[in-house]
């Protein structure tokens, strides 16, 4: 009975060792998929790989590094190959890994810090996120820019970007300078950042009046009081004066005035036709002319015409037939041989001292 006891436990043990030899035979021939991640930012880990089967590897693109930042894959490069990946934020990478042979497989990531941007939802960033988020690689420079409206009504209600403050330390106000956007000064992302934007409530004043240029309207804060007022104008020789404002309580004195503003609010200016130059351009002329025809009429004086006898208008008449005005003086043309000799003689003069002409010439001529 010991006998048979002893023989059944050593055939067990031979046995064990048979099956134990051909398994680890078995898994020493098997191929395998060793995984692993540049800079150790995940253990490393080996995937056995059964040959004729399809193996396919999953790996997260973005994985929580801690509260403020993550790690985002870049690439992967399978037994020495390096493979650029399209970055993304979320989701899940897959690759179908050949199983005929062993493997080696090392991903590679950056880490990416988030900014949060608060107060508004009409902004972007310069440049934009590789993971098209707001997170950005380490080290990278962004700039936030922002449009300075946002229409809440139109034409009527709009919110104004009035400044912005970095991680609630410090604060900076967004001047109105005209422009339609502005963009924060650049933002170096090597930990977790916010930008807040302030806003305030605008509301539009029109003012308004068929007759005129009005003054005043534009976009206002709650609780300002706005001077506003008009030209009035004229139609030709009809002057226009504003007898009243409608639509708001307005004070008024004149031509000019002020509102108050609590929303939006359209005043009309009441404009009436004046008619006083009109009747002042058609009576005083009348008058001017009545008065220099009273004063002509009344300062009226005969015209006495003096008569000349016919036997002194017949002297006159002889007298200037048989004495002839002189054309020219006595002794003009002797005058004018003289000037011109001596004309002649000092040209003459001039161009000897100039050497224009010799000494016999010259004594010649002269």
């Amino acid at each position: 009975m010991k006998l048979l006891i002893i023989s059944g436990l050593v055939l067990t043990i031979i046995f064990a060792s048979l099956t134990s030899d051909f398994s680890y035979g078995q898994f020493s021939n098997q191929n395998t998929l060793k995984v692993s991640f540049e800079n150790n930012l995940l253990p490393s880990y080996e995937v056995p790989l059964v040959s004729g089967q399809t193996y396919t590897l999953s790996q997260n693109h973005s994985w929580v590094q801690d509260e403020t930042s993550r790690f985002n894959l870049v690439s992967y490069t399978l037994d020495g190959e390096t493979v650029k990946l399209s970055r993304t934020a979320r989701g899940d990478f897959t690759l179908t890994i050949p199983t005929d042979s062993s493997h080696n497989l090392v991903f590679s990531a950056v880490t990416q810090y988030a900014l949060s941007v608060e107060g508004t939802n009409d902004f972007s960033f310069l440049p934009s996120s590789p993971t098209n988020d707001n997170w950005f690689d380490a080290g990278t420079e962004v700039s936030v820019n922002v449009q300075k409206t946002t229409e809440i009504e139109p034409n009527k209600v709009r919110q104004e970007i009035t400044g912005w403050s970095l991680d609630k330390a410090e604060f900076w106000n967004v001047d109105d300078d005209g422009s339609t956007s502005f963009t924060t000064p650049p933002i170096t992302l090597n930990e977790y950042h916010q930008v807040d934007f302030f806003t305030a409530y605008q509301y539009k004043l029109n003012v308004i009046s068929d007759s005129g240029e009005t003054t005043g309207s534009g976009w206002y804060e709650q609780g300002e009081t706005v001077p506003i007022g008009i030209d009035a104008g004229s139609d030709g020789v009809i002057l226009n004066s504003v007898s009243g404002w409608e639509g708001a309580d307005v004070t008024y004195d004149g031509n000019t005035a002020q509102v108050f503003i609590d929303g939006p609010v359209t005043v009309s200016a009441k404009v009436e036709k004046n008619y006083s130059l009109v009747i002042g351009l058609i009576i005083i002329p009348i008058l001017i002319i009545g008065a220099i025809g009273f004063r002509k009429f009344k300062n009226k004086v005969p015209v006495v015409v003096e008569e000349k006898p016919v036997e002194r208008i017949v002297e006159k008449v002889i007298e200037r037939v048989e004495e002839p005005e002189k054309k020219y003086e006595d002794g003009y043309d002797k005058k004018l041989s003289d000037y011109l000799s001596e004309q002649t003689k000092s040209k003459l003069d001039e161009m000897h001292s100039s050497e224009i002409i010799s000494d016999s010439k010259y004594s010649k001529i002269t």
